[in-house]
């Protein structure tokens, strides 16, 4: 199904918004590289309608002037939420938006109807190997730590050696409004854990099984924190199971919002 393109004014800010489907609405928050219309949200449309929209900074979206932490995306898409006339959307989070997600859930709980976290930063977890600087690396060593298959066509497509000039000034917006919420402390909310038991909307939580960036240990400590949750992992993918796997989770996503 094709998606739109638009633009929507939350509170003076012009926020770029991808959409597409019919049925229950799903918002879809992504993480820190930015966002591009994946096949796994074509998958979702069959049986939701899709809301991709870009963060404050991102894309063509603006309104990073007025977010300096997390808890200012969370009111930013209160507001959002509120312009689209969207009560409890599903809401499914990736990386940085899996930890929006969670927050989102834990201070605005009446606003999430069921909740979706992919390879969710945003968790302090002693023993788990610290999630690796993503600000420094080059692009080659950033690919390592996000794709299974880091000189594979997907990842070579999305993470080039050559970069197009658009693709470089992409690129660095997406570094800028990361480090806005996610520079020190870094990608974490230290009270979050700790505020996982107010989250009463059913949760998911989904992993790629080979997540070197954020692994698997902190998608158990949001399982452990989060009453009555669910996790599975998603075979043959990294950090990014959207774009790795998109058939199978999508699958798993959709089972279980219809469930």
């Amino acid at each position: 199904m094709a998606h739109t393109e638009e633009f929507i004014d939350v509170r003076g800010a012009k926020v770029q918004l991808m959409k597409a489907g019919t049925g229950a609405p799903l918002l879809f928050l992504h993480g820190a590289g930015g966002i591009a219309w994946m096949p796994f949200f074509d998958r979702l449309s069959r049986d939701f309608t899709v809301y991709v929209p870009a963060h404050p900074g991102f894309a063509l979206s603006e309104g990073l002037d007025k977010i300096d932490s997390i808890f200012d995306l969370v009111f930013h898409y209160v507001d959002f939420l509120d312009v689209l006339g969207l009560d409890r959307p599903n809401i499914v989070g990736l990386s940085l938006g899996g930890w929006l997600a969670a927050e989102l859930a834990v201070h605005q709980g009446s606003r999430v109807n069921k909740l979706v976290l992919i390879d969710a930063v945003g968790l302090r977890v002693e023993g788990a190997p610290p999630i690796p600087d993503i600000f420094m690396p080059g692009v080659a060593a950033l690919r390592k730590l996000v794709y299974l298959d880091p000189e594979g066509d997907l990842a070579l497509a999305t993470m080039p050696d050559m970069p197009t000039p658009a693709m470089i000034e992409a690129r660095l917006n997406a570094r800028a409004a990361s480090a806005r919420v996610g520079w020190n402390p870094y990608f974490n909310d230290p009270r979050l854990r700790e505020r996982l038991y107010r989250i009463k909307a059913p949760t998911l939580i989904v992993w790629g099984e080979k997540d070197i960036l954020v692994s698997p240990e902190y998608g158990k400590a949001y399982a452990a924190g989060i009453k009555g949750s669910k996790m599975v992992t998603i075979k043959n993918s990294a950090h990014v199971p959207p774009a790795e796997q998109p058939d199978e989770t999508a699958r798993v996503v959709a089972d279980f919002l219809k469930s």
